[in-house]
């Protein structure tokens, strides 16, 4: 898998990944924006056999958080979960919102095995990240889904979605804190999954 971007943030590096709009630099692409990228990817490595990788992040508890600090948590989590996707992932790689509460990662050229360890390093980096309530240090979590079409059957993109998001759910039902890799052809059953829990520890 091509190598991970160094930290180092240049003026350029955001064109193309990022929207310009917002409330911070850095933002996400839009729902719209995103699921048109991923659309677009997913046509093109239909076209030329290659895999493509959807990742679904949500932190843990967020809403009800937002509900007793205020919207502008959000904006915060978004700006610095923005900045990591950026710091963890290729120039290649978009980050859109999925939701409210999900964030959409696309990864072309990427297999189900090489999305799991990006959303491994993600998990890993999100724990040394501050998120900060006036004097309080809030202790979030994130919850990872990963699917990714490698097996060449998969006919529409948002099947790939719906393969996500039931790794997401399944990742969170132990609270979070783990990605979680949807591998087979049907989305219902757990048996369908391969998870790794607690994936900072490894």
């Amino acid at each position: 898998m091509a190598s991970f971007r160094s930290s180092e943030r240049g003026g350029g590096k955001l064109s193309g990944r990022f929207t310009s709009a917002g409330p911070v630099a850095g933002s996400p692409f839009s729902q719209a924006q995103i699921l048109h990228l991923m659309k677009t990817e997913f046509a093109r490595a239909r076209r030329y056999g290659f895999p493509v990788a959807c990742m679904l992040v949500r932190v843990e508890r967020l809403e009800t958080l937002v509900d007793l600090h205020g919207a502008a948590l959000r904006d915060t989590v978004r700006e610095e979960l923005g900045r990591l996707v950026l710091e963890k992932t290729r120039g290649a790689d978009h980050l859109g919102l999925a939701s409210e509460d999900r964030y959409l990662v696309v990864l072309p050229h990427t297999s189900g095995e090489e999305g799991l360890l990006v959303g491994d390093r993600l998990l890993e980096a999100f724990e040394f990240l501050e998120i900060r309530v006036g004097t309080n240090v809030l202790a979030l979590q994130l919850s990872i889904g990963v699917s990714s079409s490698d097996d060449q059957e998969t006919l529409f993109f948002d099947t790939l979605l719906a393969r996500a998001e039931a790794a997401l759910e399944h990742a969170a039902r132990d609270g979070g804190n783990s990605a979680c890799l949807f591998h087979k052809d049907q989305v219902s059953g757990v048996d369908e999954l391969s998870d790794n829990p607690n994936a900072s520890d490894s």
